[in-house]
């Protein structure tokens, strides 16, 4: 998976954003700023789908261990933006 992997400098990605759109059925990108990795590119029906499958993961685990709720790590990550 790792190995599918394209990156882009944000200047790149500014350049090239209909070539990264267009390839993202092949594979998903990062963009990288001073060389460090900052945003991940993907299809949004894969997005949907691994949202879906931490939720069923999430559920299942609050099965598991008998608690009604957790404090959700993705929550405080979509409060922040």
């Amino acid at each position: 998976m790792l190995g599918k992997l394209k990156f882009y400098s944000v200047a790149e990605a500014k350049a090239e954003l209909s070539k990264l759109i267009a390839d993202l059925d092949n594979r998903d990108s990062v963009i990288t700023k001073n060389g460090a990795p900052v945003a991940a590119v993907m299809k949004y029906e894969r997005y949907v789908e691994m949202v879906d499958f931490m939720e069923k993961v999430k559920d299942l685990y609050l099965l598991d261990i008998g608690l009604e709720e957790i404090k959700d790590p993705i929550d405080d990550i979509l409060k922040e933006n």
